[in-house]
């Protein structure tokens, strides 16, 4: 059963990035699309926040006298399949069962990328590809040497790429906590402080000196225009309107408060997203011990709640909430099993199929299903390809990228044909 849980789980992977490249490949061409337009922002008006992979991507394409586009395309479809191969290869030796397939296969993780495709390869994936690649670095039998290089000396680098890395710190910081656990309270915060600090340094400037005066933009514009045709649009355009982050705290909270009731309207909406989204991580949370002496904690919930208390600041500073979702479960889901893999917790997985087996077999009494597995099969479809999160906060629920996805696929390569 565990074998054939696995080869679900690389088909669906494959299917996932067939997908993606298809789309990416669709949408580099289009004129006005976000995935594109946070690639172009660039650094020949000046050091501006995300410019480092424009940068790179304006001088390969100026030095190859081939399109921005196309080096941007290539640049997002080599990282993205770089994020699916360690996907697998950070789940592969991971015991599959039932409520771990939920887990994975919620709505609000790899699937969401191309149930949306205006998230589709944006600049969070660097902090997802640090995430796979430290947690690798930081095996429990490696030495603890290794996670302290690679914050000093790596994570500056994913908090140029992508600046709201600084508010998921706290996961990075809680590997390396538990990789010096056994020295005294004074010199474990003091070697935190120490190996973060170039990191926080980088990220004060990022926040403050990547903000681009508008002489900057206009030759950031310019040089766009001048060299490959391209307009400055969507988030790149932004760079030239939204400085300080009181601007972003209040475009959030204006878009909370647009309508009557609005923001309570969507304050429940991703309240009820989380809690479906998250609640087969929240079971497997509920259910697991630590295995190690670790401060006064014994159970997880309370832990993964600290570890997310900045993140709410990261809601904050930007109206794309379904994104947010994203960002915070792929943190959360990647920290959990990188502690089960390295044997730091015990999830009493019995009790959770006791569990489950008591409310499928409640249900079965108030349905038409009268096979506890057929109903499980098909509370799973529902639960994995019948819904995902809008992108904006404003936006609603939408349904069934299980089928919408595949459909849209289909439809564009038929019109593809017959032109």
């Amino acid at each position: 059963m565990e074998k054939k849980y696995k080869n679900y789980f690389k088909y669906y992977l494959i299917s996932i990035l067939v997908f993606a490249v298809f789309w990416l490949y669709l949408k580099h061409s289009v004129g006005n699309d976000s995935t594109i337009s946070e690639w172009i922002i660039n650094y020949q008006g000046g050091f501006v926040r995300r410019g480092l992979p424009g940068e790179l991507a304006f001088h390969l394409a100026s030095f190859f006298e081939i399109k921005l586009r196309t080096v941007i395309l290539f640049f997002q479809i080599g990282l993205y399949s770089l994020y699916i191969f360690l996907i697998y290869n950070f789940f592969k030796n991971i015991k599959f069962n039932g409520i771990i397939l939920f887990a994975i296969f919620t709505p609000i993780f790899i699937i969401y990328h191309i149930a949306e495709l205006e998230v589709l390869a944006r600049k969070e994936i660097f902090l997802f590809l640090g995430y796979l690649w430290f947690y690798n670095i930081s095996k429990r039998k490696n030495n603890y040497k290794y996670t302290l290089l690679w914050i000093v000396f790596v994570l500056p680098i994913v908090s140029v790429l992508y600046e709201p890395s600084i508010f998921y710190f706290s996961f990075f910081a809680a590997t390396l906590i538990l990789k010096i656990r056994n020295l005294d309270l004074i010199k474990i915060s003091l070697v935190v402080f120490l190996v973060f600090l170039p990191s926080l340094i980088v990220s004060w400037i990022t926040a403050t000196a990547g903000i681009i005066t508008t002489e900057g933009f206009d030759l950031m514009r310019n040089s766009l225009m001048n060299n490959f045709g391209e307009e400055c649009y969507r988030s790149c355009e932004v760079m030239s309107s939204l400085r300080e982050p009181s601007v972003h705290l209040q475009q959030t909270f204006d878009k909370l408060t647009e309508g009557k009731n609005t923001v309570f309207i969507y304050l429940f909406r991703y309240f009820m997203i989380l809690l479906v989204g998250f609640l087969p991580l929240l079971i497997l949370l509920k259910f697991s011990s630590l295995k190690i002496k670790f401060m006064n904690f014994k159970k997880l919930v309370w832990p993964f709640v600290i570890l997310n208390f900045t993140v709410i600041f990261h809601w904050l500073m930007f109206i794309d909430w379904g994104r947010a979702v994203n960002i915070t479960y792929v943190s959360s889901l990647l920290f959990f099993f990188y502690l089960l893999k390295n044997d730091y917790i015990l999830v009493n997985f019995n009790k959770i199929n006791k569990l489950v087996d008591e409310c499928f077999s409640n249900l079965t009494k108030f349905t038409f299903f009268k096979s506890k597995r057929v109903l499980l099969n098909f509370i799973f479809i529902i639960y994995a390809f019948g819904w995902s999160p809008p992108t904006l906060l404003s936006a609603d629920v939408n349904s069934f990228p299980g089928y919408r996805i595949p459909y849209k696929t289909i439809k564009f390569l038929l019109l593809m044909d017959s032109n």
